[in-house]
């Protein structure tokens, strides 16, 4: 779980250097974490099989957004710019790497975070 965490902070490190998101932007990312905290803590301890089935659908429908993003870049309507240097980094990508590279990669991520969780939440209610 650890290494998912590092993982998911890489994302939004790669994230932020791309967007460059406003102060605005930022404060809506930091309250929006400020409410999520409690409300998953309070669901982890009512039932961690469902607080990880919950990360796993969201998990997979971060999946689905990434898609629609790669279509977006196919299509033209996002320019394909330059990877950031920590993304080319981070997933050791090509010199050359672009924004198509970095979601691919991160939509792989995504993936293997939803089937982890769905595998934890399988054992947990299992007993295991």
């Amino acid at each position: 779980i650890n290494a998912e965490y590092g993982n998911e902070r890489m994302h939004l490190l790669t994230w932020m250097k791309l967007v460059q998101p406003t102060l605005l932007e930022r404060t809506m990312v930091v309250m929006a974490q400020i409410a999520y905290t409690p409300f998953f803590t309070a669901l982890y301890l009512l039932s961690p099989a469902v607080a990880h089935r919950f990360v796993a659908y969201l998990e997979d429908e971060a999946v689905l957004q990434y898609t629609l993003y790669l279509n977006a870049i196919d299509e033209g309507e996002i320019e394909n710019v330059d990877a950031p240097q920590i993304a080319k980094d981070y997933w050791n990508l090509s010199p050359d790497a672009r924004l198509r590279d970095v979601v691919l990669v991160v939509r792989a991520d995504e993936v293997m975070h939803r089937d982890m969780n769905h595998v934890f939440a399988a054992k947990v209610r299992a007993g295991k």
